[in-house]
């Protein structure tokens, strides 16, 4: 217990504590921006433990917090958050055939089975499992559905 009797022993649990702190309100409030503050702290922790003085520590946690959120928000932003990717290639689902796997019946989704997977499907009229199904359009309120049309 010697060891965490000085301050400059205590100092990067300290930075550790912070983190986890911005980690977990991060988690409360996912805009993308709190996590970087905690990976920072992270870093000023790790400056710490290595025997930095406090306005160094302040200093790295400031930097790196900044740096990280500058380089890294937006992808992490557009990872996390379902938009598409910029290689995503759409036009290649649309106009693909699948099969109902759960009943399509106005206004209420079915699911259907679509290269190995299952998603939901919206159409205007109804489908019965069993039926084939031609994608028409990803569905605007869900990107995980697809609005179908009825093979004939």
């Amino acid at each position: 217990m010697e060891y965490f009797a000085s301050a400059q022993n205590i100092q990067w649990l300290i930075w550790l504590g912070v983190g986890v702190v911005f980690v977990i309100a991060e988690l409360m409030v996912p805009a993308f921006i709190v996590v970087f503050f905690g990976v920072g702290a992270f870093i000023a922790g790790a400056s710490a433990f290595f025997g930095a003085s406090v306005p160094v520590q302040l200093v790295v946690f400031g930097v790196s917090s900044l740096v990280l959120l500058l380089l890294f928000r937006k992808m992490m932003a557009a990872t996390f958050t379902g938009e598409k990717a910029e290689d995503e290639k759409e036009p290649n689902v649309i106009g693909q055939q699948a099969e109902v796997v759960d009943p399509i019946r106005p206004p209420q989704p079915g699911r259907i089975k679509f290269q190995g997977s299952f998603w939901s499907a919206r159409s205007s009229e109804p489908v019965e499992p069993g039926s084939m199904v031609r994608i028409v359009k990803r569905d605007e309120n869900d990107v995980n559905a697809f609005v179908v049309k009825k093979e004939q």
